[in-house]
């Protein structure tokens, strides 16, 4: 991804040692600014809260999703970097799971709907993102051009910044000005590294897992009699094996076909192993981060909600673009949690689904392992407190409504 390289960071590209220590400087130094200003914004809050008003409260309400959105940015870039042994390995292995040559119409529509799917995800979230950028930092410029104009009309900056001198001092409001578009940018664009590098992920995961089901329905060959009619859905994977595989389908025995029945079980449990494992790396990167983010959200999206009613007018946007921001970026990473439970749980369904009986006694005993080990469900955890799914999803936009009644009857008291 191109906004990879924007941030510094270089997964899977191979660079000389000078070159490399140059983009890790340009990463830190970025890193760096952000955990800085985060301090400046956390002192800021606490010196608003001083001051015991309701309307220092709604300040701090605006404040909230900043701290929030900079604390996510920092935690998502490090573990790109700190685990970027995990990361190429995890491009590398789903790259090499891909199918090479001719598919079956059935993948090529899996593949296609899914790829189609995560183009959809990335673009949309991307440009979402971007819109969030441009609505948040363009008001000080607008007040900028007023002024120009001849208007008389308050400097603003986007951020709440603390600062032990007047910021709104000439040079100095244009320099601090340029470092809050600049801090801006990386911190939207280290949330979408995270985002993007999760949602990608599972993409891939889960396409893999129903792609293994597709090989699984297809494994063993069953004679179409009144057992299987042709208008059940295994008859169409049985003249799959006879226009392809007639030759073997007439003259194997009973032992050839196990012993070609076992080889094929074999590589479909070595892949569902690795894609089993896989998925736990990308737990284990992201699950902090996630723990972190899934905590935020409730908050973040209350928050928001609030500065949309009771602080903004109803032509403003700011608000609003970051509260629709927050939604989709939550909605997006449930949606492929919940994408992968069921492709994981597909393999199962798969197993059972194929036509285990007319297998060996031998095959028959593995399927039956490999559907008891199927059942149990393939997902990634917040840190292992909740699993993330589209039930998550739920979870939070109910403490989010409940947190924000809660302070709207506060204010109407």
């Amino acid at each position: 991804m191109a906004v990879l390289k924007l941030v510094g960071l270089r997964v899977t590209i191979k660079d000389s040692a000078f070159v490399k220590f140059c983009w890790n400087v340009f990463y830190w130094f970025e890193f760096v600014n952000l955990f800085v200003v985060t301090w400046l914004e956390l002192i800021n809050m606490v010196q608003t809260a001083q001051g015991g008003s309701f309307q220092d409260a709604i300040e701090i309400f605006r404040m909230m999703p900043c701290v929030g959105y900079l604390l996510l940015a920092m935690a998502k870039s490090y573990k790109i970097v700190y685990y970027r042994p995990v990361y190429e390995n995890l491009v590398s292995e789903l790259r090499s799971m891909w199918p090479q040559g001719q598919v079956t119409a059935e993948e090529d529509d899996i593949i296609s709907t899914a790829l189609r799917q995560l183009t959809y995800v990335v673009q949309g979230y991307y440009w979402c993102n971007n819109a969030l950028l441009v609505i948040f930092l363009s008001p000080p410029f607008v007040e900028i051009l007023k002024r120009a104009m001849g208007h008389e009309v308050p400097l603003i900056l986007p951020f709440f910044y603390w600062f032990p001198f007047d910021p709104f001092a000439r040079v100095y409001y244009e320099v601090i000005l340029a470092f809050q578009t600049w801090h801006g940018l990386i911190t939207i664009w280290f949330m979408l590294c995270g985002d993007l590098l999760f949602c990608i992920f599972l993409s891939h995961i889960t396409t893999q897992f129903d792609l293994l089901s597709v090989r699984i329905r297809k494994l063993i060959y069953v004679p179409i009699d009144r057992q299987l009619v042709k208008e059940y859905p295994l008859a169409d994977y049985t003249e799959e094996h006879l226009l392809n595989n007639k030759r073997d389908v007439e003259s194997y025995s009973g032992a050839e076909w196990e012993t070609t029945h076992q080889k094929l079980l074999t590589d479909i449990i070595r892949r569902h192993h690795a894609l089993i494992r896989l998925a736990g790396d990308v737990e284990d990167l992201l699950s902090f981060a996630l723990l972190v983010n899934f905590f935020n959200s409730s908050i973040i999206i209350c928050f928001c909600g609030f500065c949309c009613v009771i602080v903004e007018k109803w032509n403003e946007m700011v608000y609003k673009s970051f509260l629709t921001t927050a939604l989709s970026q939550t909605w997006l990473l449930c949606w492929y949690g919940q994408r992968l439970l069921e492709s994981s749980e597909g393999v199962s369904d798969a197993l059972y689904n194929s036509g285990w009986y007319k297998a060996s006694k031998k095959i028959r005993s593995s399927i039956l392992i490999m559907i008891h080990r199927a059942q149990k469900e393939v997902h990634v955890t917040t840190y292992g407190f909740s699993v993330i799914s589209l039930s998550s999803y739920t979870t939070i936009i109910k403490s989010a409504w409940s947190y924000f009644t809660l302070l709207l009857n506060i204010y109407k008291q």
